[in-house]
């Protein structure tokens, strides 16, 4: 007879879940996690060839998370085997409007222990002559991107071989128990003390009372292919351009086009199950103009490729990590906000020592349920 009875359940096999998963297995935990779909999933926040990893943030708590994950994420590298973390290093330029914002970015980085350096205009043109609307830049060496869908899976084996149990297309829902928390995936009714919830843009299915509380949009993306070797790796790096929302990533030819991005609050979509075919009205009218104007790239001139992704929001931008307040046993991890993947390495730390209640620093009361219900009427960007 199959195991019912652990230590934890996690709901949501994500980032943020497995992350959870991780963790619990080092500690010794029972655990078991259950996803309603295959594990990576195509449609998760956490499916995708990149994302981006940085220090680079206006509040600086995140900073110094971000610097903890990446050293987190060296370990799980080596642990795995895998090559996760690609440390090619990101730009925050601005075109001369945003000099303040790159200045606090420079400072919290600086702060939380990273390795940054801020670029006059001079040395803009002479290092990274690709920026034609750059003006200044703060350049963050030891950030860059990860795998994202490369991470998942790394995620996944490190949990199973710390004894922890995947289960794959099954829809969870809980369910009252005398003691603990019940979980219902198809035939099976799993019990544990706590129950994590990191179901993403699905967790309003488990938590409808969460409402206009998460806002999930969908953000588009664009891939050139055959794009000059200057915007290529290791002459281009990852970018974020302030003010305009684009960012981006090199193209890495015979693996993955020069990629192009959006970091936007668009409206909220009612099903999170929308076609990643399709774009936003008016993404590719905009990409294109931006790409023409900062790179001088002409988007007709090579051949394009549109998808997109989801983002969970809060209305902070800041992640929800914290118990339920109407279930006990209930902790729910959600509202990556658009920026949550890269803390899926120490994000299992956060959650286990909340569940352990171990004072730990890197919790922080922007987390909690309190605030999470009381930012606001619409999300606000990090």
């Amino acid at each position: 007879m199959a195991q019912t009875e652990f230590d934890l359940v996690v709901v949501g096999a994500g980032v943020f879940g497995l992350g959870t998963a991780v963790e619990a297995g080092r500690r010794g935990r029972r655990t078991i996690v259950v996803d309603r779909r295959v594990v990576p999933n195509p449609i998760a926040a956490s499916y995708g060839p990149s994302r981006k990893i940085r220090s680079t943030y206006l509040d600086p708590h995140y900073s110094r998370l971000a610097v903890e994950a990446m050293a987190e994420w060296r370990r799980i590298e080596a642990e795995t085997g895998s090559e996760l973390y690609v440390a090619v290093g990101n730009l925050a330029v601005s075109d001369g409007r945003t000099d303040d914002h790159l200045a606090t970015l420079c400072e919290n980085a600086r702060q939380g222990g990273a390795s940054v350096r801020w670029l006059e205009t001079a040395d803009l043109r002479r290092e990274f002559p690709q920026f034609l609307r750059g003006q200044r830049a703060v350049l963050e060496r030891d950030a860059g991107f990860l795998r994202a869908t490369d991470c998942v899976a790394a995620l996944r084996a490190l949990a199973e071989r710390h004894g922890v149990q995947v289960v794959t297309e099954q829809e969870a829902r809980l369910e009252p128990a005398r003691a603990g928390v019940a979980v219902r995936a198809g035939g099976a009714t799993y019990r544990a003390p706590h129950v994590v919830v990191a179901a993403g843009g699905w967790s309003k299915r488990l938590f409808p009372e969460l409402g206009n509380a998460l806002w999930q949009c969908q953000q588009g993306i664009a891939y050139l292919e055959g794009v000059p070797e200057a915007f290529c790796r290791p002459a281009f790096i990852p970018y974020s351009a302030a003010d305009t929302g684009f960012y981006g990533f090199p193209a890495e030819p015979g693996r993955v086009g020069f990629k192009l991005a959006r970091h936007l609050v668009t409206e909220p979509v009612d099903d999170p199950d929308f076609d990643r075919k399709t774009t936003p009205a008016g993404f590719a009218e905009a990409a294109g103009e931006f790409l023409r104007e900062w790179f001088g790239l002409d988007p007709r001139a090579y051949r394009v490729t549109y998808d997109s992704c989801m983002y969970n929001l809060s209305l902070s931008n800041d992640f929800l990590l914290d118990f339920h307040p109407d279930m006990p046993g209930v902790f729910v991890a959600t509202a990556g906000s658009g920026h949550g993947f890269k803390f899926g390495s120490i994000i299992g730390k956060v959650v286990m020592d909340r569940l352990d209640g171990v004072a730990s620093p890197r919790w922080a009361p922007l987390f909690s349920y309190d605030a999470f219900l009381t930012a606001g009427a619409r999300p606000r960007l990090l």
